[in-house]
């Protein structure tokens, strides 16, 4: 990893959600300069923070990238709580394209683009995926585009649902439901999923970060995860431990627990809940010499110390 003395100067979009909060925090314990690029300046605490206002194909770049040396573009539409199409497509891909060109005019070597595992299905469905994963998949197309031009190391990485204890969405109401004094009926669920705690996630990022710094030049899409894969069965249980409770699971047939879900309208929150997701790591950690720093059982159970769980 970069050690304190790097003066790597890093724009991160997104600077201000749940992962990009993480992010700078672990880019400032590591050295690194950081340069938030900001939709608004409410939120501007830094002397080097920007404002660029909505990321879209006409944003202006150019005070953002004056002296940086690489870019984590992490912005997006939240998946779930955006319900216009053209606003995903607006941001992922013509937005990066935007922030591309402004790269190049800019001479910035360096992107790490945070995609999303919805971006493979986008792959394998075509039109029939969502509107999120072939937005995501689109801005993919824009970033392995750009290294090709020469010269670059420009990656997107497709996460899992990314947890940690101040995790918003479908995160926070698996939080929610095992703070619950009561028996839970998920003891059947036994489909294995792969997540990625938001600590490897920043730490893939950086690992990229650094061999951008040492000269690593190309393209790539990779999947990044824990090393584990864990069970909604698993995934209760430890939290529960992690507050020092048994976990009180029993079993429910899975058909039941999944039309119940379904017909409150929840489809994407039961397909996190029952279905299986796999993703292999191996080929990033190859590339970038990486290993996650956290086991998922630890980081699962260090999401209990919260007092509070985010909405």
């Amino acid at each position: 990893m970069v050690g304190a003395e790097t003066t790597m100067k890093i724009v991160v979009t997104g600077a201000t959600g749940f992962v990009g909060r993480h992010l700078c925090r672990a880019l400032g314990t590591r050295g690194y300069q950081v340069r938030r690029a900001l939709r608004s300046a409410g939120v501007a605490a830094d002397a080097d923070d920007v404002v660029v206002g909505e990321i879209g194909p006409r944003t202006d770049w150019s005070r953002a990238l004056v002296g940086a040396d690489a870019v984590v573009h992490l912005a997006g539409p939240a998946h779930g709580r955006v319900r216009d199409d053209a606003a995903f497509f607006s941001t992922s891909d013509a937005g990066t394209a935007r922030l591309l060109e402004a790269m190049e005019e800019a001479d910035l070597p360096v992107m790490v683009n945070m995609s999303s595992i919805a971006a493979r299905r986008a792959e394998e469905e075509g039109d029939g995926a969502s509107a999120y994963g072939r937005s995501k998949l689109a801005g993919e197309r824009r970033v392995s585009g750009f290294a090709k031009g020469g010269g670059l190391l420009a990656i997107s990485l497709r996460p899992p649902l990314v947890y940690g204890a101040d995790a918003p969405g479908n995160w926070a109401r698996l939080m929610r439901l095992a703070r619950l004094p009561l028996p839970l009926p998920f003891a059947s669920v036994n489909a294995a999923r792969s997540f990625c705690a938001v600590e490897n996630l920043c730490d893939a990022i950086i690992s990229a970060l650094e061999a951008g710094a040492s000269g690593a030049k190309g393209a790539g899409v990779y999947e990044i995860c824990d090393a584990e894969t864990v069970t909604l069965a698993e995934v209760l249980t430890l939290l529960r431990a992690g507050a020092g409770r048994r976990a009180h699971l029993v079993p429910v047939p899975v058909g039941l627990l999944r039309s119940g879900i379904e017909a409150a309208g929840m489809h994407q929150l039961a397909e996190q809940l029952f279905d299986p997701l796999l993703l292999d790591a191996s080929p990033f950690a190859e590339r970038f010499g990486w290993q996650p720093p956290v086991a998922a059982p630890d980081a699962i159970k260090a999401c209990s110390a919260r007092k509070s769980v985010p909405r």
